[in-house]
C-alpha cells in the first residue's frame, strides 16, 4: 500500500469512524529541537535531560513535543496546556476536563522515525520497529510466541524470519499497548495469523475478536502496526512538520 503523508488543514476535525496516523522525523536542527523543548512541561525536560546521550535527548524531545502539536490540532488548545494523566503501567492519557472528544492516542517510536494514532471513543495502540538484524529471531518467538507463531518462524530463510519476527512482535505489542498494558500483558497471549490476511486471533482480556490489525511502512526499513477495536474505520495519514 503506498501512502501519502499530508500535511494537515489548520481546522482538523477526527471521529470515531476515523483513524488518523501521524508520522514525524526525529532528526530535526538544533534549532527546531530547542523549540520543540520549549513545548514540554517541566516533568518532560527533566526526563529529556536525564537521558546520557545527545541523540537520545533530541528524539524524546522531538516524539513528545510532536505528540503535543498533534493532540492540540483536535482539543483547540495550545501544545503546552496539553495535560497527561497515567495508567498503572505508565500509559499516557489526557485529562477528562481537556478530552472534551474523548480522543484516543498512542505513540511510539524507533531510531528515528515516531508515529501516532489517533481516534475518538475507541481504544487504539501502534508500535513501529526498525528492520536490523536479529540473529535471536528464532530464539526469542521460541521464549515469547506461540507454538504455530515459532514454527513457522522456524521454517523461514534468515532475511524472512526477521521480517516475520517483526511483523508479529509489532502487533503483539500494538494490541497489548492499546488495552494500556504493553509487554507486560504478554506478547505470548496474542495470537497472530500465520497466513493473510494477517489478523488477530487470540487476545487476552478481550471476549471476542473485535480488533482490527493494519501494517504499514512509515519509511524504508520501518515496519509499523496498528491495533484499534472494530468499528469500520477508514484511515489518513499526516505528517509533522
Amino acid at each position: 500500500m503506498t501512502i501519502i503523508w499530508e500535511s494537515p488543514s489548520k481546522n482538523l476535525t477526527i471521529n470515531s469512524q476515523t483513524v488518523h496516523i501521524w508520522k514525524t522525523n526525529l532528526e530535526q536542527s538544533s534549532i527546531h529541537v530547542q523549540n520543540s523543548f520549549n513545548l514540554l512541561n517541566e516533568e518532560e525536560k527533566i526526563k529529556a535531560q536525564r537521558f546520557r546521550f545527545e541523540k537520545h535527548q533530541q528524539r524524546y524531545t522531538l516524539a513528545r513535543s510532536s505528540l503535543r502539536k498533534i493532540l492540540s490540532f483536535y482539543l483547540g488548545i495550545s501544545p503546552q496546556d496539553i495535560k497527561f494523566q497515567y495508567n498503572e503501567y505508565g500509559k499516557p492519557e489526557l485529562l477528562d476536563k481537556i478530552n472534551t472528544i474523548n480522543l484516543q492516542f498512542n505513540v511510539s517510536h524507533s531510531e528515528n522515525i515516531a508515529i501516532y494514532g489517533i481516534t475518538c471513543d475507541y481504544l487504539i495502540g501502534v508500535d513501529i520497529e526498525y528492520i536490523r538484524p536479529m540473529s535471536e529471531a528464532e530464539n526469542l518467538a521460541r521464549r515469547f510466541f506461540s507454538q504455530a507463531e515459532f514454527e513457522q518462524i522456524s521454517l523461514l530463510s534468515s532475511q524472512e524470519k526477521e521480517r516475520e519476527f517483526f511483523k508479529l512482535w509489532t502487533a503483539k505489542e500494538a494490541y497489548l499497548k492499546a488495552i494500556g498494558k504493553g509487554i507486560s500483558g504478554g506478547l505470548e497471549k496474542v495470537e497472530i495469523s500465520t497466513k493473510k490476511p494477517r489478523k488477530f486471533m487470540s487476545l487476552p482480556e478481550c471476549d471476542h475478536i473485535n480488533y482490527n490489525l493494519l501494517y504499514l511502512t512509515p519509511q524504508d526499513n520501518y515496519l509499523a502496526a496498528i491495533a484499534v477495536e472494530d468499528n469500520q474505520q477508514t484511515y489518513h495519514y499526516w505528517q509533522v512538520k
